[in-house]
């Protein structure tokens, strides 16, 4: 081969283009169209997440219904407890179910619930009995004029409230572990979610009267049934205290 006849092999030539790079107008656009599909995926993120927190804790709830129903079986129908009743932490009836839930101590936690750290740590609940039937009415010398009805005399269970998401204001305590709902058609809303969170289960803040979301509730059947705190509160403003057995009405 010939001197002359010999060349130097040479890649391909870059564009100009691809030297330049990103003009600034080109970055701009590009951030507008990831905050734009950011903007979008982030809210069902939210919702996706809240949902399975909503599930987690509907399957806590379900857990510590049949380990209730195991405990009425051994003590003739009777309920555990409540610190209405004990002071002592040990008979205070979420940890008298522990037997009977194979000593499991998270389901007493809703994943959802803000409070759940301090409530592990002081032994207390994410869920807490209805007053009506798991704390008796008694007098100023402590003598009791109306017991507790046992599970198996409630003629209307599936209707028939058992259990509730306590509300975030409600102290973490071991001894926050029953609601007041004897005294909510006299306390009016504010004693409601004084006491459980008709909106725990929500995605963003919440609105002023905490009508937006839902909650989750054990029934005495043994159901859990998810229900928005709007149809809760229209219940509540047409006078009717929903905790209240339906055979126990006015």
């Amino acid at each position: 081969m010939s001197k002359s006849s010999w060349r130097p092999h040479v890649g391909p030539r870059l564009s100009d283009a691809a030297i330049r790079g990103f003009t600034l107008v080109e970055l701009l656009v590009v951030i507008a169209i990831i905050g734009l599909l950011a903007s979008m995926l982030f809210p069902a993120l939210g919702k996706a997440s809240a949902k399975a927190k909503q599930v987690k804790c509907a399957s806590n709830m379900r857990q510590i219904g049949l380990g209730i129903f195991m405990y009425t079986d051994d003590f003739d129908g009777k309920l555990p407890q409540t610190a209405h009743e004990t002071l002592s932490t040990n008979k205070i009836w979420i940890r008298q179910l522990l037997p009977y839930v194979g000593n499991s101590d998270a389901i007493r936690l809703c994943p959802a619930d803000p409070n759940r750290t301090d409530r592990r740590e002081s032994g207390g609940t994410s869920y807490i009995l209805n007053e009506f039937i798991s704390v008796p009415i008694v007098d100023s010398f402590g003598q009791t004029l109306k017991p507790i009805p046992k599970l198996d005399q409630l003629r209307q269970p599936s209707e028939t409230l058992l259990l509730f998401e306590v509300a975030d204001d409600y102290g973490p305590s071991i001894f926050s572990d029953h609601t007041h709902s004897r005294s909510w058609l006299r306390s009016g809303w504010e004693g409601v979610v004084a006491d459980i969170q008709v909106d725990r289960h929500r995605t963003g803040a919440p609105n002023v009267d905490r009508t937006q979301g839902k909650a989750n509730y054990l029934f005495v059947d043994g159901h859990v049934e998810s229900v928005d705190a709007s149809v809760f509160k229209q219940q509540f403003d047409q006078g009717i205290n929903v905790a209240q057995p339906p055979e126990f009405r006015p």
